[in-house]
């Protein structure tokens, strides 16, 4: 599993790096030559989608998505165990959801036959790459839900 969340994290890097290289490039050619990089919004976009959603998964695998704690650290043991297998049903079931109504999607953005603007690059390989962020983040949060019933000997959270 660490082997698959870093390279999870590489690709998510990878195309956030790309975002910050096309938002430089596409800067210095605005203000330096008056000019600007074809279809370099669209492909920054698309590239920040990627990169969001195939980093979801690293942060439900290990639990570093933002939450608020109050309840949990005034509750016992045996709650704040509730409580976590309460979240991670909760977010396995979203992302389940989320990841099926994006799949059902694609067949009308693969027909649409979508294209940027000035490159006239087919944008639907772009959506399928995040929808299959997506189902990542949702099999790796099946995965911790899994692990919530399993016993610890110290309960870990966040």
């Amino acid at each position: 599993m660490r082997r698959l969340l870093s390279a999870i994290e590489m690709l998510a890097g990878f195309a956030l790096a790309l975002v910050a290289g096309l938002i430089f490039l596409t800067a210095a050619l605005r203000y330096g030559l008056s000019t600007s990089l074809p279809d370099g919004f669209d492909l920054a976009r698309y590239l920040q989608g990627i990169a969001l959603m195939w980093g979801m998964s690293v942060a439900t695998y290990r639990s570093g998505h933002i939450k608020v704690d109050l309840v949990w650290e005034l509750s016992g043991p045996r709650m704040q165990r509730a409580i976590d297998i309460f979240a991670a049903f909760v977010t396995a079931a979203f992302f389940c959801v989320f990841a099926w109504a994006l799949i059902d999607g694609l067949g009308g953005r693969i027909r649409s036959n979508e294209l940027t603007a000035d490159m006239r690059i087919v944008v639907w390989p772009f959506y399928l790459t995040a929808i299959l962020g997506v189902v990542a983040t949702a099999l790796v949060s099946l995965v911790v839900l899994f692990r919530s019933f399993q016993p610890t000997d110290s309960h870990a959270h966040g």
